[in-house]
């Protein structure tokens, strides 16, 4: 369980990464939108949104690591791409948090610790 302290820290940077999360929800409206089909002629746009994915979420991930140096933190993938939610692990001295972090209103985050 994190204190009040790292809280606030982790608090304050996902506040500062808000326009990475509207970028996030774009692209999982982006992935509702495609429209599959037999020959799977948008696996290339999935692919790209995938790699889209991954530069944001990592981005949020690298700033949380220099923000809170003293945590190991580990981003969860989702399932799929049009889910709004990023879910990191967070350990420092053998305790563990996971974090869930719900984007699917622009310019909103909801935080969720879980132990």
């Amino acid at each position: 369980m994190l204190n009040d302290e790292d809280y606030d820290v982790l608090k304050k940077n996902l506040i500062d990464s808000q326009r990475l999360f509207d970028k996030l929800n774009n692209v999982a409206n982006q992935a509702d939108e495609l429209e599959y089909d037999e020959s799977g002629l948008f696996y290339e746009e999935e692919e790209v949104l995938q790699r889209h994915w991954l530069t944001l979420s990592s981005k949020i991930v690298d700033a949380l690591s220099e923000a809170l140096d003293t945590y190991g933190i580990e981003l969860l993938k989702n399932e799929s791409l049009e889910t709004r939610e990023l879910t990191i692990n967070l350990t420092k001295e053998d305790v563990s948090s996971r974090i869930v972090l719900d984007y699917s209103e622009d310019g909103a985050l909801s935080i969720s610790q879980i132990n």
